[in-house]
């Protein structure tokens, strides 16, 4: 029997995304209730300690003893558990997210049935998350190792991080931040202040965290604009705005609500944009949030404002300079780097300053008229060598086929085409659409094999690319080479009139070249057939 991977993708995804976002909540609980724990813990057994010694031998007291001081560490426990090995994606995840979901039902659920009875405010909010959590873990996920290869954290030689960190890092981030809430803690007893409830501490996190990353973001972003670069990306947690064929779209992406997590997406536009200036445009996001940083927290300790304006200054500012020295930091969560890892690599005299600068001719073409045929195709051969694997070694194969396709050496684009193929394979096959649509073409322009075409293209259906330009010319090549002439015809058609409307930069005068390769070959069928590759 043929099974449909690509469909089945569809259905197995969306539930492997909902299990990453439910274990940022699970570690949310777990912060926030690890020093309510550990206080809670101590009040309790310092209770016992204290009661009438005829006391000790009733069965309360045993019950106290063995059941009441140990309620709070095990649930905190099941919370810091499944973040973690649902992050880490573990064997033992869907165990410990089926708990930590039934953690959070039971916390709405017993008070009903266990004298009071009563109902408070955030029951529905916890129930609802133990609902879909519990739908979620129980939901089989095993088919997701088949059909979808999560990029792990390979370790990539001279890229100044250390993979002990690497894969150490969200323990050790969640860590220090954890440190810095119990010192706001302390801040606020120490100021009469009492410390917010679940749900009213989760939404200061998360507005409070949006807020950083905005400020890290706007920084990297007004510096790069005073040096002449162009703003192409603009992603606070959910909120995500992209250039895409020359026009800006806004999506919003709720499963990065909680996540501390965006991105700015700079491009220079002359092809010798000095390194000295991209250091600065780095930087501007520490500096940014460490500036706001003490402006705020000085303004806690030593403000006029009313004291529940200096709590939430004082929680600002703390877990901004956190941040800010943590990202200051070389490491690497999948195919992501901090700010500290790309400083280092940009000055790098080794094969990542070779990236750095590929990367930065190619970010280039988007803005000005830089051509793949322009790249610096010793440069990202060299970079190649070492850089191997991952994202990053797949988006250097794929710039080296775009620009012997530019030169018009096809044998070469097809060689390049193939080690760009492997890398997909065995660790980048969560490349965006774009990516793959480069193999639909390659396989039907290059090796004229409709076979491996048609299932590159299953693989880009899979990632539900967006109907530009990009995406007809690969369908034409596919029909093309599939024999269906009429609607590759059709098809070139659509893309042509798209990649008219695109602006006049490098990148797109490629894609407007592309076209009329494809034109000039749907009138030729004679064209001798080269050695095809399997998806």
């Amino acid at each position: 029997m043929r099974v449909d991977f690509a469909c089945l993708k569809r259905i197995v995804i969306p539930v492997h995304s909902l299990r990453k976002y439910l274990s940022w909540i699970f570690a949310l609980t777990f912060l926030i209730g690890l020093p309510i724990t550990f206080s809670t813990t101590l009040n309790i057994f310092g209770s016992i300690r204290q009661r009438d010694p005829r006391f000790h031998l009733s069965g309360t007291y045993w019950l106290l003893v063995f059941l009441l001081p140990w309620i709070m560490p095990l649930q905190t426990g099941v919370f810091g558990l499944a973040w973690w090995t649902v992050f880490r994606e573990k064997r033992s995840a869907r165990a410990w997210g089926i708990a930590a979901s039934m953690v959070f039902i039971l916390w709405t659920l017993l008070p009903l049935v266990i004298p009071p009875h009563f109902f408070w405010n955030g029951g529905l909010l916890l129930l609802g998350i133990g609902l879909v959590g519990l739908i979620a873990f129980v939901w089989p996920g095993q088919p997701l190792d088949i059909v979808h290869q999560t990029q792990k954290n390979w370790r990539l030689p001279g890229d100044g991080t250390s993979s002990l960190f690497n894969n150490a890092v969200q323990l050790v981030m969640l860590l220090v931040l954890w440190r810095a809430d119990h010192w706001w803690m302390e801040w606020l007893r120490n100021n009469d202040l009492s410390a917010p409830d679940f749900i009213t501490g989760t939404l200061m996190l998360a507005l409070i965290g949006l807020l950083i990353v905005f400020l890290h973001e706007s920084g990297h972003t007004l510096v790069g604009l005073f040096f002449g670069m162009k703003l192409r990306a603009f992603i606070v947690g959910p909120f995500q705005w992209r250039i895409r064929d020359g026009k800006w779209e806004f999506h919003f992406e709720p499963r990065q609500i909680l996540a501390t997590s965006g991105a700015t997406g700079m491009v220079s536009t002359t092809a010798d944009f000095p390194r000295s200036l991209q250091l600065c445009m780095l930087t501007a996001g520490v500096l940014t949030n460490t500036v706001a940083g003490i402006a705020t927290l000085s303004l806690s300790l030593f403000g006029v404002a009313p004291m529940q304006v200096r709590g939430a200054l004082a929680l600002f500012g703390v877990f901004s300079i956190v941040l800010a020295a943590m990202n200051l930091v070389p490491f690497r969560i999948a195919d992501s780097y901090s700010d500290g890892a790309q400083i280092f690599q940009l000055f790098s005299k080794g094969p990542w300053g070779d990236f750095h600068r590929v990367i930065g001719l190619a970010g280039a073409s988007l803005a000005s008229p830089v051509r793949p045929r322009d790249y610096d195709i010793t440069a990202i051969h060299r970079a190649a060598q070492s850089i191997a694997q991952g994202r990053q070694g797949l988006l250097l194969r794929l710039l080296a086929h775009s620009y012997f396709i530019d030169q018009g050496n096809v044998t070469s684009a097809g060689e390049e085409l193939l080690q760009a193929a492997s890398i997909y394979n065995t660790s980048a096959s969560d490349a965006p659409a774009e990516f793959v649509s480069c193999f639909v073409f390659g396989s039907a322009y290059i090796w004229r094999d409709a076979d491996t075409s048609r299932q590159w293209w299953a693989h880009l259906e899979a990632k539900k690319p967006t109907h530009n330009s990009d995406f007809w010319l690969s369908y034409s090549a596919l029909r093309w080479v599939e024999g269906d002439l009429k609607e590759a015809g059709e098809s070139l058609e659509k893309a042509r009139a798209l990649a008219q409307q695109l602006p006049k930069a490098g990148a797109y005068e490629f894609e407007r070249y592309r076209c009329s390769l494809l034109q000039q070959v749907l009138k030729d069928i004679s064209a001798p057939i080269a050695t095809p590759v399997t998806s």
